[in-house]
């Protein structure tokens, strides 16, 4: 599995560890979140830091968000560089939930998509 497909999952895993499903499953969820948050932080810190090397900083908005601005072909070192974080392997131990399971949990159809490589139908 790609480090990518972790990263674009979380947003749907953190609707998962808010959602009100039965003890046993709601345990799993925590220990795959556990399982994937170390990597989703690496990536941030990582990220950030190209951020740092291939941009200039800009001001920071009122949602403290800050933008960054690229110029001379930087953007273009930045997102290789970024496209090849996100390419990396990683290795995920967990037991894959059943969609079944995920009754009441109010996920979107893009959601599923991103997870679905942590879910069976069986």
């Amino acid at each position: 599995m790609q480090l990518g497909e972790v990263v674009t999952a979380m947003p749907a895993i953190q609707k998962l560890m808010d959602a009100s499903l039965s003890a046993s499953i709601a345990f799993r969820i925590a220990k795959f979140a556990k399982e994937v948050e170390p990597h989703v932080t690496s990536y941030e810190k990582v990220r950030q830091e190209l951020l740092e090397k291939f941009g200039t900083k800009g001001d920071e908005e009122e949602n403290g968000q800050v933008q960054y601005s690229f110029a001379n072909g930087t953007s273009e070192k930045f997102m290789e560089e970024l496209t090849a974080l996100l390419e990396e392997k990683v290795n995920l131990k967990f037991k894959k939930v059943k969609v079944s399971d995920l009754e009441g949990a109010e996920l979107t159809p893009r959601d599923m998509m991103s997870l679905e490589w942590a879910l069976t139908d069986k």
